[in-house]
């Protein structure tokens, strides 16, 4: 069966064959996705997963520190969520999809993890009207592999940051951002020019699976303007400038010789000036002053 792989909550590639438009976004396409998700986007299914994952945890060790409460929007099936818990985080773990929400806390509860997390279902959008029903200022904010860009707006994530995040508090965001340089050459190479240039789309539309719904692509300047004067820049980094696009890994797999050089390059070239903004993901830290 094929599977068109998500643009978000994961930012794995997708592709722009017409689908079935989900009136709730995101969270029922990924609903559909949740029992098959952990196996499709697992280390030995796609070794780029693991790549990435290990550069965003340690953008998270340098920024979050040691037994932090933190809120982790778009949590997917837990993955990162079971790693925090792991390091003596506490967390609120968000989901809009509840299919992916009951297979993380599941993870966390065969761990031994489960009193670590308080699971809730919601977007970024949800939770910052929700919020204050918590009851809860947090030291950290953190969403892996874009579900950030499911929101059709960042003014909802400030929201957020702003009732959430304690002064001094870090946000960290893995985004999918308008430029992949990569990821152009590598599919106008394939002779597909409309999936070379689909991030320069005025209204993208991702594809998981036959359902689609609308995203956007964010950079750091897009999250600069969101967040205002309130919040800090203090990294941006690329997670993709010389690793291949997410989407790759299945073929990558067979070259595990090439995927380590390239990750040599990739920590050499992707905090300077002028490559960082740009990638199949960016990382992006904001402190709140």
């Amino acid at each position: 069966m094929s599977v068109k792989l998500p643009a978000s909550f994961g930012g794995f590639g997708y592709e722009y064959t017409r689908g079935v438009t989900v009136p709730g976004g995101g969270a029922d396409a990924f609903d559909a996705l949740a029992s098959r998700y952990d196996a499709l986007f697992s280390p030995a299914a796609n070794p780029l997963i693991a790549l990435a994952r290990t550069r965003v945890h340690a953008a998270l060790a340098r920024h979050f520190a040691p037994g932090s409460a933190l809120l982790e929007v778009g949590c997917g099936t837990g993955e990162d969520t079971l790693a925090l818990a792991e390091r003596g985080h506490t967390l609120v773990a968000c989901d809009p999809a509840p299919q992916m929400l009951s297979r993380a806390e599941a993870k966390l509860t065969a761990a031994g993890r489960k009193g670590a997390v308080r699971f809730v279902r919601g977007s970024a959008a949800t939770l910052a009207v929700d919020w204050p029903t918590l009851g809860a200022r947090v030291d950290g904010v953190f969403s892996n592999f874009a579900p950030l860009n499911c929101e059709l707006s960042l003014d909802p994530v400030r929201q957020l940051l702003q009732q959430a995040l304690a002064p001094g508090g870090r946000f960290v965001g893995v985004v999918l951002p308008r430029i992949c340089p990569l990821e152009i050459a590598l599919f106008l190479a394939r002779g597909e020019p409309r999936t070379a240039f689909r991030r320069f789309q005025r209204a993208p539309v991702a594809d998981v699976d036959g359902r689609t719904f609308p995203m956007r692509y964010y950079g750091a300047r897009d999250f600069d303007r969101a967040l205002g004067a309130g919040f800090r820049r203090v990294e941006t980094r690329s997670l993709g400038l010389c690793l291949p696009p997410l989407s790759f890994g299945p073929q990558m797999a067979r070259t595990p010789r090439l995927l380590d050089a390239l990750a040599v390059v990739e920590d050499h070239l992707a905090g300077l000036p002028g490559l960082r903004h740009l990638g199949d993901h960016v990382i992006v830290a904001y402190e709140r002053v």
